[in-house]
C-alpha cells in the first residue's frame, strides 16, 4: 500500500484502520461489478481506495483536494464542498458503487439525509452504497485513542455524530432504500459499523 498521508492530523493506527475499512468495502464489490463506475464521497486528499481499486472509471470527491486527474488511474477528483452544495455534480443512475467510508461521523443529520437522497438518486438500478462509521458505543474510546495520538485527534474532534444500526438503518429508509435491501454489522472489534444499501 502507499505510504501517502492518507488523513489530516497524526495517528498511529490511521493508516492501518484505513486499510482494514478499505478491505471491508471490497468485500462487497464484486469482480464483474469492477467494470463498471464508482463514486468515493470524502475520498480526502490522497485516494487510497480509489487508487487501489480495478473499477473502470473511478471519481472522488471532497473539499480537500483539487481538480486532479491521475494519468493510467481512470480516476477523476473534484473538489466540491459536500457540507454546503446542495447537489453533487453527477448525472442520475450513473454509479454502479457508491462508498462513503468514515465520512458521515462529521456530518450533522440534515446533511447526512441529504446526501443519502442524492446518493440513491446517483446510483444504477441495483447499484450499491457502502457505507463505514464508528459504532455510537465507541465514540468515548476513541477520544481516548486521539489523546494519546493512537487515531488522529483533529479528525476526532470533528466527529459530530456517531451511531448505532437502528439510527443508521432508519436514515437510510427515510432516504428511499428499502428496508429489505440494507444490510449492516460490525468490524475492527466492533468499533466500526459497515452498511450496504442496495438501489
Amino acid at each position: 500500500m502507499p505510504s501517502k498521508k492518507i488523513i489530516r492530523g497524526f495517528g498511529i493506527l490511521e493508516q492501518f484502520l484505513s486499510i482494514l475499512r478499505m478491505k471491508k468495502a471490497y468485500k462487497f464489490i464484486k469482480k464483474n461489478e469492477k467494470n463498471g463506475a464508482i463514486l468515493d464521497i470524502g475520498c480526502g486528499s490522497y485516494p487510497l481506495f480509489l487508487l487501489n481499486s480495478n473499477f473502470k472509471i473511478k471519481y472522488g470527491i471532497d473539499q480537500e483536494i483539487k481538480n486532479i486527474e491521475f494519468k493510467n488511474q481512470n480516476l477523476i477528483l473534484i473538489n466540491h464542498k459536500i457540507l454546503s452544495d446542495s447537489k453533487l455534480p453527477f448525472q442520475r443512475n450513473f454509479f454502479d458503487v457508491i462508498t462513503i467510508l468514515a465520512v458521515i461521523e462529521h456530518l450533522e443529520y440534515n446533511q447526512i439525509f441529504r446526501i443519502m437522497k442524492e446518493c440513491y438518486n446517483l446510483l444504477k438500478k441495483d447499484g450499491f452504497l457502502i457505507i463505514t462509521t464508528p459504532a455510537k458505543w465507541s465514540d468515548l474510546l476513541l477520544r481516548l485513542m486521539a489523546k494519546i495520538h493512537l487515531v488522529s485527534p483533529q479528525e476526532i474532534k470533528e466527529h459530530k455524530n456517531a451511531f448505532t444500526l437502528q439510527e443508521l438503518k432508519k436514515i437510510l429508509t427515510n432516504t428511499k432504500f428499502e428496508s429489505d435491501r440494507i444490510w449492516m454489522g460490525f468490524f475492527e472489534f466492533y468499533l466500526n459499523i459497515w452498511v450496504f444499501a442496495k438501489k
